[in-house]
């Protein structure tokens, strides 16, 4: 089953920048939604959750979760437009903590949106402060600055707000403090109301000084357009995985900036990267799986593969809430019953269905893959490291078979809640819920259950800083070759 991550507009805003001339908002967001019709589609999210989300009480247990989704049913009680209902379901629905379960707008309101002016800037948020991490409108000369307030409304508040709304695993804040960062002009609208032109307050230089800044939004098409022509370094990677080495091939650096959707590729690159390791003689290997949000859950498994050389379990556990589901497949595109064949799993103890051994590759006792590499590896991560990928690190981490540098991953240690993941549209105001079916189990001992719900935490941990993010300086790789080279 392949892992899958939606934001909030199904786009990177990594790849976003400016806009231009305020646009009028169009009548799709200007509408009112009576509260009848408000609590209709609360009350279909809600029960479609509680019918098919495989770990729903995972890491908020019920009762306190049915007392967030009283409370935010009991808020409908008056007219709502799209945005206003928006901001009820966001943060309800994210505090489920579960980073494959989202809200989505409908294409119309998303279309809406990007025709409005964003903020022209990226920004990253470091320690629940914001920077402009990228500047479109003063010509980079703003690159670097911290954020106070935007029209009057202070960061710290903005800040809040989005992380509230922000779906991620357990209690992992990098992915949470990553995933505002990369939507903020985005969330500014649809979370806070906030619309161009945008009055900047900037921390100054010293004695508490403030520098204030006026800048007109542009349009999203054109943030994409300047980003790409201006900073290629920050698109998405064109291939999936990279190998270079270093030192005459005695440190090999194996990129993955994702573990794809084709096994088939993944297995036939991941066996000449090894056997290209094995035949230069490296004795140490750099993994870098920054950002790496996923994709084919059976390539995480051979990675970790090629790292071991005796047999060794990689899930422990796959359950299901039914055998069928009869209510939320009635809003899906499709209405598909989504049954699961009884030849695949069985019913437990626990009154769950679950996945049997034989069915998913990864789950039973699992074998090495030749060529091990049995050097040192040392493992880059980040809060952009994410389900089948924080699988991966789980593993490598249980098992001490790699050294971590860098920042908490963003997928909980135990496990996750993904698999199939289906969209359904509720009928009134078309928001789209995205709802995981399968619950997935480590086998790594331990209660699974309301653990600290954290990832896996660095070995070396580096403290990111916005000047060496906008110098380009990589001081995890830098620390991990300090290490290779050293043999520690």
């Amino acid at each position: 089953m392949r892992k899958m991550h939606f934001a909030l507009l199904a786009l990177s805003t990594a790849t976003i920048a400016l806009g231009l001339a305020p646009c009028p908002v169009r009548a799709q967001t200007a509408r009112k939604f009576e509260p009848g019709q408000l609590r209709e589609d609360f009350q279909i999210a809600r029960h479609s959750l509680e019918e098919g989300h495989g770990g729903l009480y995972r890491y908020t247990k019920k009762v306190e979760l049915d007392r967030i989704f009283d409370d935010a049913e009991k808020s409908l009680d008056h007219p709502m437009d799209f945005y206003e209902f928006y901001r009820v379901m966001a943060p309800t629905i994210a505090a489920i903590k579960c980073g494959h379960t989202n809200v989505s707008m409908p294409p119309d309101v998303r279309e809406e949106s990007e025709s409005l002016p964003w903020l022209p800037f990226d920004v990253k948020v470091l320690e629940s402060k914001a920077y402009i991490f990228r500047d479109y409108a003063k010509g980079g000369s703003l690159a670097g600055k911290e954020i106070q307030s935007i029209n009057g409304v202070p960061i710290a508040h903005i800040i809040s707000t989005m992380l509230a709304a922000q779906s991620a695993d357990g209690d992992i804040q990098t992915s949470r403090q990553r995933g505002i960062g990369g939507d903020f002009a985005v969330n500014l609208i649809a979370l806070l109301g906030l619309r161009a032109p945008y009055e900047v307050v900037l921390a100054g230089a010293g004695n508490n000084k403030t520098e204030t800044v006026q800048v007109a939004g542009l349009k999203h098409q054109d943030l994409v357009k300047m980003s790409k022509a201006l900073y290629p370094q920050d698109q998405p990677h064109k291939d999936f995985a990279d190998l270079k080495f270093l030192d005459d091939g005695q440190i090999a650096r194996l990129t993955y900036s994702s573990f794809g959707t084709n096994t088939e590729e993944g297995q036939a690159f991941m066996k000449r990267a090894f056997e290209a390791i094995q035949s230069k003689g490296s004795r140490a290997l750099i993994l870098d799986l920054r950002g790496n949000g996923g994709g084919e859950d059976e390539l995480g498994k051979l990675l970790f593969s090629y790292l071991v050389d005796a047999p060794f379990q990689y899930y422990d556990d796959l359950v299901v809430n039914k055998w069928s589901f009869s209510f939320f497949p009635k809003y899906t595109d499709d209405h598909n019953d989504f049954a699961l064949p009884k030849e695949v799993a069985e019913l437990g103890a626990d009154g769950r269905v679950h996945v049997r051994a034989l069915t998913h590759p990864n789950l039973g006792l699992q074998q090495p893959s030749k060529p091990t590499f049995a050097g040192r590896v040392y493992i880059l991560i980040d809060g952009g490291c994410f389900s089948t990928t924080s699988e991966f690190l789980t593993q490598a981490h249980f098992h001490h078979r790699a050294t971590f540098i860098g920042e908490e991953s963003a997928g909980d240690y135990y496990g996750n809640t993904s698999g199939s993941v289906v969209k359904i549209t509720l009928p009134n105001t078309k928001l789209g819920i995205y709802i995981p079916l399968v619950a997935y189990y480590e086998a790594v001992g331990g209660n699974h259950e309301h653990e600290a719900a954290r990832g896996v935490i660095p070995d070396f941990p580096v403290q990111h800083t916005i000047a060496d993010l906008v110098a380009g300086v990589d001081r995890d790789f830098s620390l991990a070759l300090e290490l290779a080279r050293k043999g520690h």
